[in-house]
């Protein structure tokens, strides 16, 4: 009798550890996540307390405010837009463009915070870049205002001045961006080996994502093999019957985001070994840059990204 109950008793034992066991293992992942939550709180405040005592990114601080406050008007204007640029209404461009270029101007604050460079440097960079941008979302807003296009219109003289004022600032721009890139390449930025590389391989890719700019300025549209203003996705407005550069431009530019987002992510994976997480960087690299190659061979061909 005392067997059979003592029988019992290890069963049941052994039945309820399993479960107790799956609960943990069932855990394991929300720890992890956690912990990560956790890790980022603790690298935003310490980014904080240097960004307060680094104050030669106040410019690039204010061009954000500056973004922020013309993206809400755009905002508050566009359910009373009724004038289409493109086949869109024609806020909807330099609305795109104020959310684009506030998330580059606090990519760049956040660098240069990071940056050991001297603060000569540092107020050189980010002087460039906020008059740059600038002068770029100035010309992007007034000729959206005058319900005409901003980039690749010489309809008129003054439509082509403007045309080539952007095409002035933004390569001014890429080339502040590179001297970012050098630093990167010498090991400037007090963060993470891994964090190093996404920010040395977010930027060539952002200065890849110019060139294909570039590559529009100089066939002087935006698409292959359809006119430029025929149907398109969406408010990003990307071609959906032919080739359109401008996919491969915006995965170019947004690497500046992403990859080092990427680095610092698989940095603080505990259960990647320490040796496999410079690999699994360069896997992610190499697949981000296969991807932004593939886009951009298709649009050469004139395939759009998506058919409709």
């Amino acid at each position: 009798m005392s067997l059979t109950t003592f029988g019992i008793a290890t069963n049941m034992s052994n039945q309820t550890s399993v479960p107790r066991h799956r609960r943990r293992s069932e855990r394991a992942p929300t720890k992890t996540f956690s912990k990560m939550i956790h890790q980022l709180k603790e690298d935003v405040r310490s980014w904080y307390e240097l960004h307060r005592r680094n104050g030669a990114t106040n410019v690039v601080v204010w061009s954000i405010y500056l973004q922020l406050v013309l993206m809400l008007v755009l905002l508050i204007l566009l359910p009373f837009d009724t004038v289409q640029v493109g086949g869109r209404y024609r806020l909807i461009k330099p609305l795109n463009f104020t959310m684009s270029i506030a998330v580059y101007l606090a990519t760049v604050v956040i660098l240069l915070d990071y940056l050991r460079a001297s603060m000569w440097w540092k107020k050189v960079i980010g002087w460039g870049v906020s008059i740059c941008i600038l002068i770029a979302i100035t010309c992007i807003t007034m000729q959206a205002a005058r319900g005409t296009t901003s980039h690749f219109n010489n309809s008129t003289p003054f439509d082509s001045a403007v045309s080539l004022v952007m095409d002035i600032v933004d390569p001014l721009n890429a080339a502040f961006v590179l001297v970012l890139l050098i630093f990167a390449l010498q090991m400037k930025y007090d963060v993470s080996r891994l964090s190093q590389l996404g920010i040395a391989f977010g930027l060539f890719l952002f200065l890849a994502g110019s060139a294909i700019g570039g590559v529009m300025v100089v066939q002087g549209q935006s698409v292959v093999g359809v006119a430029p203003e025929g149907p398109g996705l969406p408010v990003v407005n990307w071609s959906t019957t032919g080739g359109d550069f401008r996919v491969a431009h915006f995965l170019g530019i947004h690497a500046l985001q992403i990859l080092p987002i990427a680095g610092w992510f698989i940095d603080r994976l505990k259960a990647l070994p320490r040796r496999a997480k410079p690999t699994a960087f360069v896997a992610v690299s190499a697949g981000y840059v296969l991807l932004m190659g593939f886009v951009f061979v298709q649009a050469m061909n004139g395939l759009p990204l998506v058919r409709m």
